[in-house]
């Protein structure tokens, strides 16, 4: 009798044992499961700012680009002027140097 009253708190300790690590591997895998949740919201959290970032940084680009093509156009038309006023002061001196030698 001794021996089945030893035997069955064997067993009863055994699967209440056995129920303390389903409990810790159901609360592991609850853990587990909302850390993951946790760290992919995080992870999307992050994508957005990138992606928000990344949007500034190309509108900030094109506004420079365009900025630049300005400047540049501004820079050539200003050479252009430059370069007429050049060949009209040539053409003044060359023409002057002509009426000049006629005389």
């Amino acid at each position: 009798m001794k021996g089945w009253i030893l035997v069955s708190s064997i067993v009863i300790g055994l699967l209440g044992a056995s129920g303390c690590s389903r409990q810790d591997a159901d609360r592991a895998k609850s853990e587990g499961r909302e850390a993951q949740e946790k760290a992919q919201r995080q992870l999307d959290v992050a994508k957005d700012k990138l992606r928000e970032n990344l949007k500034r940084a190309d509108q900030q680009t094109r506004e420079d680009l365009d900025k630049a093509r300005d400047q540049m156009r501004q820079a050539l038309s200003q050479s252009e002027k430059d370069a007429e006023k050049a060949r009209d002061r040539l053409r003044d001196r060359v023409d002057k140097d002509n009426s000049d030698s006629h005389q």
